[in-house]
């Protein structure tokens, strides 16, 4: 699974972002800052949404935004159903 470098911020206009790699590993998504694993979620207990900003992700009832160096590669892995049309364009054009 893939490795991607990007931000992650809470879904506020105000809310600073933090440099984070975000790792697909056995199902699951982790989130580093540093050496720090700041997040460690299972795929099926998120909520993932793929708009224009970035992923929205729902968990643990709040909701953060998730962009990475790679959205349309991340998206396909995730096999991400629910993302904005201008992303979805992106991953059919990746796809062929």
């Amino acid at each position: 699974m893939g490795r991607y470098d990007g931000s992650l911020r809470l879904n506020q206009a105000d809310a600073e972002a933090l440099e984070v790699l975000v790792d697909l590993t056995d199902e699951r998504l982790l989130v580093h800052t540093g050496s720090t694993v700041i997040g460690d979620w299972r795929l099926g207990e998120l909520l993932i949404r793929g708009e224009d900003d970035g992923f929205h992700l729902r968990v643990e009832g709040e909701e953060v935004v998730v962009s990475t160096n790679d959205d349309v590669g991340l998206a396909l892995e995730l096999g991400l159903r629910s993302a904005s049309p201008r992303l979805r364009r992106r991953m059919a054009t990746r796809k062929r």
